[in-house]
């Protein structure tokens, strides 16, 4: 019985982080949607010169959406290195958790002496594609937004 509950608590805890995990990349999305109708709006000017120049609107969608993209795998880079380091000193996190606490972090009950620091390289690589993934589609709101802009009416507006 003991186990049976041990392992569905497990089971109960990675599908805890993964709905965490993906609500997190959920918010960072929105956070570069927002991020680049801002630039958008902050362009405006310069995408109307560079429309009045003969830029297709493909070519200035396709500017905004690389900005997406490059926003998501630095992104996902900075996480990559942030989880490595974790992982790295998972011991002397759980001892600052435990010290703000009061009490033991983590029950050696349940997660033993020491809890698992090996890298998954699967939950890795989903969140990297799950990310760049994103991120694209983040990228598309505002560069369809951007290419939609007619020259005329942004160089007349100021």
């Amino acid at each position: 019985d003991f186990s049976r509950d041990f392992v569905r608590q497990l089971r109960s805890d990675k599908n805890l982080f993964m709905l965490i995990a993906v609500i997190i990349i959920i918010v960072a999305c929105s956070n570069i949607i927002s991020m680049l109708i801002l630039l958008v709006n902050d362009k405006r000017r310069e995408i109307g010169i560079l429309r009045a120049m003969g830029a297709s609107a493909r070519s200035i969608g396709l500017i905004f959406g690389i900005c997406g993209i490059a926003l998501g795998i630095c992104g996902s880079i900075i996480g990559t290195v942030t989880a490595l380091a974790t992982l790295a000193h998972i011991d002397v996190l759980i001892g600052f958790l435990s010290a703000m606490q009061g009490h033991e972090a983590f029950s050696a009950t349940f997660y033993g002496d020491t809890l698992p620091s090996a890298l998954s390289y699967e939950a890795l690589s989903f969140v990297l594609m799950a990310t760049g993934v994103i991120s694209l589609l983040a990228g598309v709101v505002p560069a369809l937004k951007a290419s939609l802009l007619q020259p005329s009416t942004i160089l007349r507006d100021k």
